[in-house]
């Protein structure tokens, strides 16, 4: 007799539970397959999204302690409003010791290496890309003037590699040499680098930016102090500037991942409601074939609690099926929707596990409340009632 066998015989009931489960193994399959379904959903759905939020808020930290300075648009403001010198020297004042770099938007089209216009790409001016970002190949130039710098997605979409060429035709008409590929950032990059091509300012012939950086010394003072100092300087009776800091960008970006996953797990969760039903109607329809012979442990002596022991204990045991092939299944979702979301497979997080635990958790949880009804309905049968 194997060890198994030995300790479930010292639970009568559990041995009686496995004896009556296996005797209609179709009803019994579909009711596990519901809690399968349910705690992969759970599972699955936890798993990825909680890597992919992680791996989008990744971003911030590039830009920890900062804050985008952008100018206002008003109805009326002839080709739109850039920062002068002038304006710039009184944020870099209210900013105090706080480092501003300067950007600028691009106007015009970036054609790739065959000399075809590619779409959904963006350029910026900045003097120094290597503040913010790192090379997943070639290598930022110390003296970033004459090549380009491209995102990681860029790079990725449009078969673009360190030592192509590239021709911006708009506001400048140049072909640059790519010197470096970034690494991979977030959507919470205010430069929106993976998508980007890094032009050097000096290559502009204007002298107005579109978009600041400022980089705050926090031991001197706090990001969210030199934004309020910005915006007291710069806003009067009317707001000129709009600054938001990296903090708050993030806090906002991690409520709305919360909200939806939130919204996922709640349409995961029906799955398992749906699980419940399926488990509570295997309950019924199998205390309706076996009223005679709860009938006959009636008779015999075998109590009310007794009976509804033995099918709550018939319910759970499909719970703990279900959840033993769901949670490894979900792993394996998991796995799959991490490589796909981040490109990482084993890109577990403490959260994403423990939601696979939840699914566990209520899996078993969904089968023991579904086995309820059942159980109570079928012992308080009289013994007279079920062997007639």
């Amino acid at each position: 007799m194997s060890l198994l066998r030995r300790l479930t015989a010292q639970v009568p009931t559990v041995v009686l539970a496995r004896r009556n489960v296996s005797r209609a193994t179709t009803r019994s399959a579909l009711a596990v397959l519901a809690i399968v379904i349910g705690v992969v959903a759970i599972g699955g759905i936890g798993v990825g999204g909680e890597a992919f939020k992680q791996d989008q808020l990744a971003a911030y930290e590039g830009f920890g302690g900062t804050a985008t300075v952008t100018p206002v648009f008003r109805p009326g403001d002839p080709g739109g409003r850039t920062f002068d010198e002038q304006e710039i020297n009184r944020i870099r004042q209210a900013a105090g010791s706080g480092e501003i770099v300067k950007t600028r938007s691009f106007n015009g089209l970036v054609n790739g290496p065959d000399g075809d216009p590619i779409v959904f790409a963006s350029s910026t001016g900045i003097d120094d890309p290597s503040k913010f970002y790192e090379a997943k190949a070639g290598e930022i130039p110390e003296n970033f003037d004459r090549t380009v710098v491209v995102g990681s997605g860029f790079a990725d979409s449009n078969d673009v590699s360190v030592g192509d060429k590239l021709r911006l035709v708009g506001e400048i008409d140049k072909e640059y040499r790519v010197s470096a590929v970034l690494k991979e950032q977030g959507s919470g990059d205010p430069l929106r680098a993976d998508r980007s091509v890094f032009v050097p300012n000096s290559q502009f012939d204007r002298e107005t930016y579109d978009r600041l950086i400022i980089q705050a010394n926090v031991q001197v003072a706090g990001i969210e102090t030199v934004a309020e100092n910005v915006r007291s300087e710069l806003n009067g009776r009317q707001d000129t500037v709009s600054v938001t800091t990296s903090q708050s960008r993030k806090e906002q970006q991690e409520q709305q991942f919360e909200l939806i996953n939130q919204f996922l797990l709640g349409i995961s969760g029906i799955s398992l409601l749906v699980a419940a039903v399926t488990i509570a109607n295997t309950m019924l329809m199998s205390a309706i074939e076996r009223e005679g012979e709860i009938g006959v442990l009636r008779a015999v002596g075998y109590s009310k609690f007794a009976v509804v022991r033995l099918l709550v204990a018939e319910a759970t045991l499909l719970g703990v099926l279900g959840v033993a092939i769901g949670a490894p299944v979900a792993l394996g979702v998991g796995v799959v929707a991490n490589e796909l979301l981040v490109g990482n497979p084993l890109a577990f997080t403490e959260t994403g596990l423990w939601y696979i635990g939840v699914g566990v958790a209520f899996g078993v949880l969904t089968a023991l409340v579904g086995g309820l009804y059942p159980a109570w309905r079928a012992a308080n049968k009289r013994p007279v009632e079920a062997l007639g």
